[in-house]
């Protein structure tokens, strides 16, 4: 583990004599140099690797911040009101804007790593069938490169496919005012198929936002 030395300021006062002012000026001098050098600049380095420029100093001994750095979760969010009927609309569409989505405010403007993961289902009700799914995260900014894909081609009329989906976007340089990530879809292909994201107790959306 790194170290500190110890203060060892320079001592030139004589034991039989009033100490003269140079004797004064050279250990107070030693005694600011440690202070800039060692504790002053030291403390700046472990600011400059734990946080971003725009970090300031309050001169109060107050935490600027709710979350330390320990603390580093900014959002936790899940979703198991009913599960979701998604169907194809030409474009990329928000699964459920109101409750599939997590909201936060960061303290600090930063990246953000967002994860969210749910289980989608296929039920077909024809021999001949297809499912054809991507899904995405958006900020209304910027979207996800990252697109899930769940294809399924069964053959079979009646069955039931359930596909778990785990999706991660790491949005970059987010300001300090509150923010809100979304899931969404685009259908490729639904064929004799009724296409669900569950969202219930058993397989609820579980969604997460945190500083990286």
């Amino acid at each position: 583990m790194a170290s500190i030395a110890d203060l060892d300021y320079t001592d030139n006062f004589a034991d039989n004599k009033q100490p003269f002012l140079t004797d004064l000026r050279e250990s107070l001098d030693s005694i600011e140099a440690y202070v800039n050098d060692k504790v002053k600049d030291n403390f700046l380095q472990v600011t400059a690797d734990a946080f971003p420029s725009a970090y300031a100093f309050g001169d109060d001994g107050v935490g600027l911040f709710t979350m330390n750095l320990y603390e580093a979760t900014t959002a936790l969010a899940s979703y198991s009101g009913g599960d979701i009927t998604i169907a194809a609309t030409g474009s990329w569409t928000d699964v459920d804007a109101a409750n599939v989505k997590v909201d936060f405010t960061p303290e600090l403007a930063g990246d953000f790593r967002v994860v969210f993961q749910f289980s989608v289902e296929s039920v077909s009700s024809n021999s001949t069938n297809e499912t054809d799914v991507r899904f995405r995260l958006t900020d209304s900014s910027t979207n996800s490169t990252a697109l899930p894909r769940v294809k399924l081609v069964t053959g079979v009329n009646a069955t039931t496919n359930t596909v778990p989906v785990d999706i991660t976007h790491e949005f970059s340089s987010l300001t300090a005012v509150a923010q809100s990530v979304k899931l969404q879809y685009f259908i490729t292909t639904s064929t004799n198929t009724v296409i669900k994201v569950l969202a219930n107790s058993n397989d609820p959306v579980g969604m997460a936002a945190e500083k990286i």
